[in-house]
């Protein structure tokens, strides 16, 4: 059987990251002017759209499986059109009454599942809001602000669903520029991509385990595997590394084929292909008995290549960004012994076809072997003989082989082992590439090894492990308690915990606790659904009592996810309709809650919406913990419905951070030892151990938590591009001494 690469998904993918990075495409917020009832622009005509060329789609899909099946293409989802579509050029311009100049223009490829736009030129003004919608109105990105502004000025969006898209961008009559516009690429999706990545696993997968349903689920590695996309056309699977320093550097290994679809390209320019990766942390199914998509909206764009070694598949990368402390990443640690084939069992984790994380374990030794002679060195890749637990595919290069240390060893290249062949697999040795002349960047040594300590193992580091971030759950849904959708047991049609016959229109899940908590972001667990046009649904937090007076923070509940569109990422509306999903929304500014609280979801629809929540059925004694509220604006417990009384608990899932006291405390130092080079964007940090480790925390002027780093003495600290402009308090904790400084970024 012919040995395959198990990279590539060519995928178009688009993920929704919410988070306080630029290169994260966070959205903030706003409404297109479609939404404003004053609006001048609620009707644009057909005059306004740039048709995209036709193409032959049956000629496409059979190069594709010719390129599949000699391991070139894997998974292309996308064809490309090279435009040149800019502001004040193409499309329609408009003044409001307020002075607001507004651009719009549309984009319309006959047949396209989605559309995904890169814009080469991104420079916008403070103030300016650019949204990107679908014809119907039922997807929407955006807005896309300075805040997205970066040194590339470039921008690279999600799909937006349907072959027929709006660009919308509103610019305030006091704006200090004019706004750079201007798309070079248009992605028509073929493949149905937003209904595909990130995805359900397929039922062939069946003999692969999720991650969180082994008795590995509280294994912290498995924070350091994540799923990649790259270039808005493929997927992988990766790992978070850690080195010598143990200072939360963001190293990212995985395999070179992915950011060469298969080699394809002789004279590819990998930094520019590593600056098109999208990061997704913490991919994994929570619920093992139901097929569905994980959160996507824990997400890092961009990166940069550190160590290539082409010849071994080794690709170690930098993101760009540190994934923010509520991700929880984890940096696992390695083993470059070349001796260490026999510390089974071996386990690999993955996310084949770009869906949620898969467990393998091999209980058998490895053997150095050769792998594809043609493209790699000889004796570079480990073989694992077979699999006891699970198998791998396309989309599962790149990912980790653990030790029985949870050391990785390697990380995978290709092989032919399925659910029905128990076959080799092959993970390049991360031992190979030890001292092997870099292609690009340094040997992996230096980079893995930067303290110069010639040790051949190093263990893995949590840079946030004495923060206790904590996910609530009220109930045991891999247990005793059986996820559902309640309907109502009456003939009236709907749900207990959505659109019904009393015309509920609010639920809430109550919480208790004894400490002070910081709510990150809430998890939300839904069956598939469509939000119909007008409808809209807001995620509320209640604090001690459900009072409206008592609403501490309310989020309106559209799920986005990050996507690369060749040039530029941009966010993309999350596929709901197709599949139970789960979805994760932050509150920025983290409310503090106290020792009861309330989560709720309230929804409004004009012209109905079919969204619940699913509930658990408690079958252990347990108090009811889900509340509704009825059309006159009362609150009764759900186990007194008067239809279908029911004692169970919603899927609604707060992230939430224990806490003491986030405001300044006075420091035990009035000396500053800390500075900020506005050239270099870094603070820089004078103490007297060099070698000393601390924490470096970021405070708003009004003591808010915002951004927490692992420092190692003096090294300099790269802030987060989101905090340009911006005065902040640096505090530097270490073990005897704590500095603080006020810093405009």
């Amino acid at each position: 059987m012919k040995r395959r690469l198990r990279h590539s998904i060519l995928l178009y993918v688009f993920f929704l990251f919410v988070s306080s990075s630029a290169w994260t495409q966070i959205s903030h917020g706003g409404c297109p002017l479609f939404y404003s009832a004053n609006s001048l622009l609620k009707s644009s005509g057909n005059g306004f759209f740039i048709e995209m060329p036709s193409f032959n789609l049956d000629s496409l899909l059979r190069d594709d499986e010719l390129n599949e099946s000699n391991m070139r293409g894997a998974f292309r989802f996308a064809e490309k059109f090279h435009v040149n579509i800019e502001i004040g050029k193409s499309g329609e311009n408009y003044i409001l009454p307020d002075g607001t100049k507004v651009w719009k223009v549309g984009i319309r490829s006959k047949g396209a599942y989605s559309i995904n736009l890169f814009f080469s030129k991104f420079y916008l003004p403070e103030g300016g809001k650019l949204f990107i919608y679908n014809s119907s109105h039922t997807h929407v990105i955006g807005s896309f602000t300075s805040e997205n502004n970066s040194e590339d000025n470039i921008l690279p969006t999600r799909p937006v669903a349907g072959d027929e898209i709006i660009v919308e961008y509103q610019e305030p009559a006091n704006a200090e520029f004019e706004a750079l516009l201007k798309i070079s690429e248009v992605n028509h999706d073929y493949r149905d991509l937003l209904n595909y990545e990130p995805t359900l696993e397929k039922t062939t997968y069946s003999c692969m385990p999720d991650v969180l349903c082994t008795n590995d689920r509280d294994n912290p590695n498995n924070r350091s595997s994540v799923l990649i996309t790259i270039n808005g056309t493929t997927a992988c699977s990766a790992s978070l590394i850690n080195t010598t320093a143990n200072n939360g550097e963001p190293l990212l290994l995985t395999a070179v084929h992915c950011l060469n679809d298969n080699f394809q390209y002789p004279d590819i320019d990998y930094k520019q292909r590593a600056g098109t990766i999208i990061c997704f942390f913490n991919y994994n199914k929570p619920v093992c008995d139901l097929r569905m998509k994980a959160t996507e909206e824990m997400s890092v764009a961009g990166s940069m290549p550190i160590s290539i070694a082409i010849k071994n598949d080794m690709a170690l990368l930098r993101l760009k960004e540190n994934p923010p402390y509520y991700y929880k990443p984890y940096y696992a640690g390695w083993n470059v012994d070349p001796n260490a084939n026999t510390n089974k069992p071996f386990v690999n984790i993955h996310h084949p076809e770009g869906s949620v994380g898969k467990y393998g374990n091999a209980n058998k030794n490895l053997t150095l072997t050769n792998f594809n002679n043609d493209m790699f060195n000889a004796g570079s890749h480990w073989q694992v003989p077979s699999w006891d637990v699970g198998a791998t595919a396309k989309g599962s290069s790149g990912s980790p082989l653990f030790d029985n240390n949870g050391l990785i060893m390697g990380g995978l290249t290709g092989g032919a082992s399925t659910c029905s062949l128990k076959s080799a697999d092959y993970f390049f040795a991360l031992y190979k590439s030890w001292q092997y002349p870099a292609n690009v960047g340094q040997i992996l040594q230096q980079c893995l090894d930067p303290l110069n300590l010639g040790v051949s193992q190093c263990q893995g580091f949590d840079p946030y492990a004495k923060d206790d971030i904590v996910r609530l759950r009220n109930s045991d849904y891999n247990g005793l308690d059986s996820l559902i959708n309640t309907k109502l047991t009456t003939p009236q049609s709907g749900f207990v915990f959505g659109h019904n016959s009393l015309n509920s229109m609010e639920f809430a899940e109550e919480f208790t606790n004894n400490k002070k908590l910081e709510l990150t972001g809430v998890y939300i667990i839904a069956p598939s659904f469509n939000l119909s046009l007008g409808s809209e649904i807001k995620i509320k937090v209640y604090n001690q009592q459900l009072l409206d007076e008592n609403v501490i923070a309310t989020e309106v509940f559209r799920p986005t996810f990050t996507d690369y569109n060749d040039s530029a990422f941009g966010e993309k509306n999350k596929n709901m309709s197709s599949s139970p999903t789960e979805t994760f929304v932050s509150f920025p500014g983290a409310p503090f809650i106290s020792d009861k609280f309330y989560i709720a979801y309230e929804i409004t629809y004009p012209t109905g919406s079919n969204f619940s929540v699913y509930n658990a059925l408690f079958r252990s004694e347990k108090n009811n913990t889900a509340w509704i509220r009825n059309l006159q604006g009362n609150w009764f417990q759900a186990s007194n419905h008067p239809y279908s009384p029911i004692s169970t608990s919603l899927a609604l899932e707060p992230l939430v951070k224990y806490v003491t006291d986030t405001k300044i405390k006075e420091t035990s130092k009035t000396e500053s030892k800390i500075s900020y080079e506005k050239e270099t964007k870094q603070i820089h940090i004078v103490v007297e151990n060099q070698n000393e480790s601390g924490i470096l925390e970021i405070y708003s002027i009004s003591g808010q938590l915002i951004e927490r780093i692992a420092l190692n003495g003096n090294s300099p600290i790269n802030i987060p591009l989101y905090l340009s402009g911006k005065m902040m308090i640096v505090k530097a904790i270490f073990p005897k001494e704590t500095y603080v400084e006020k810093i405009i970024f």
